[in-house]
């Protein structure tokens, strides 16, 4: 229904949810939302999932309003990690909230837990997992609308009651040369004519909010007395705590796919092409790289007019020992 005080702020300090499609000039990328979380039961709110172990995907929904908006809830989908057109029917799994409708006066926030989920098994001694998010917020009988397996759909780029993060953290082994595979999926638009690339953008600007926490959530990042490391934060290496650094030299990268012929390279979606695409990324960090440094790009499929399909993936790509 018609109404905009509640929306799912990107950025706290930035978003005041009246710019839909959020500008793409900002250093916080519409994926990079930090108000949708899953936290593994016992630890702390990240992106990644736990084998064996209750996880539950976290919502934090904003009244901008003069007055309180009653009867609110929120739901939310996981979806294997990867860039694209995340639609509802692409999603493993979706969730509602597992408490009751709340209510959240003018400027504040209020924080919806979603039924706890059991991520399923992630084999060869795998016990965490990134996955990306979608969520929605509504208002019973009021602003917004629930979206079901039926009616509606997920478009976080254009409606504030919706948002998506998709964050991952890559670790890459100094002793295991500089070169790392990330797997991932793309999700495909419609076939046809329309061309597409695969671009893969390097980021420069210190890692926000949401990055910050996607890092504090992974065992071996503690705080850090370097004023001058990423976020005052360092890596624990077996000679002691190392500053974490931004790496300034942009990433090499190869992609391996049946249906995408590479970086930058124009090319078609055939009428038949799969829902999902499995889409390796080889990541080649510069050689020099020190132990510590954080290399950040996002990737994301994107039209011949410049437009980005769906959701982008941001990495964060840490060299460690």
């Amino acid at each position: 229904m018609p109404g905009n005080d509640l929306y799912i702020p990107i950025d706290d300090a930035a978003d005041d949810g009246t710019l839909r499609p959020y500008p793409t000039d900002r250093a916080t990328k519409s994926w990079e939302n930090a108000n949708i979380r899953i936290q593994p039961e016992g630890g702390a709110p990240g992106t990644s999932a736990h084998a064996g172990k209750k996880n539950t995907v976290i919502v934090r929904v904003k009244n901008k309003g003069p007055v309180p908006m009653t009867n609110v809830q929120a739901q939310a989908w996981v979806f294997d990690p990867g860039f694209g057109d995340m639609t509802k029917e692409r999603a493993l799994d979706w969730f509602g909230n597992a408490g009751s409708a709340q209510t959240i006066d003018p400027g504040q926030m209020g924080t919806f837990r979603m039924t706890p989920w059991d991520a399923p098994s992630l084999g060869d001694g795998v016990t965490e997992k990134h996955y990306c998010l979608r969520a929605n917020t509504y208002q019973v009988n009021g602003e917004g609308a629930e979206v079901t397996r039926t009616v509606g759909t997920l478009n976080p780029d254009a409606d504030a009651h919706q948002g998506h993060c998709n964050i991952t953290l890559v670790k890459v082994q100094q002793s295991q040369g500089t070169n790392q595979k990330v797997p991932t999926t793309t999700f495909p638009p419609r076939g046809g004519s329309q061309e597409f690339v695969l671009r893969a953008d390097h980021v420069t600007t210190k890692p926000d909010v949401g990055e910050l926490e996607v890092l504090r959530a992974h065992g071996g990042i503690v705080p850090s007395g370097h004023g001058s490391s990423v976020g005052g934060l360092s890596l624990m290496t077996s000679r002691g705590p190392v500053p974490l650094t931004l790496g300034t030299v942009a990433p090499g990268f190869d992609v391996r796919s049946e249906l995408i012929p590479g970086f930058d390279t124009p090319f078609t979606f055939a009428e038949d092409r799969p829902d999902k695409i499995p889409t390796d990324i080889v990541v080649r960090i510069p050689e020099d790289a020190p132990l510590g440094s954080l290399h950040v790009f996002d990737l994301g499929l994107w039209t011949e007019r410049g437009d980005m399909i769906g959701s982008g993936l941001r990495v964060l790509t840490l060299v460690t020992e």
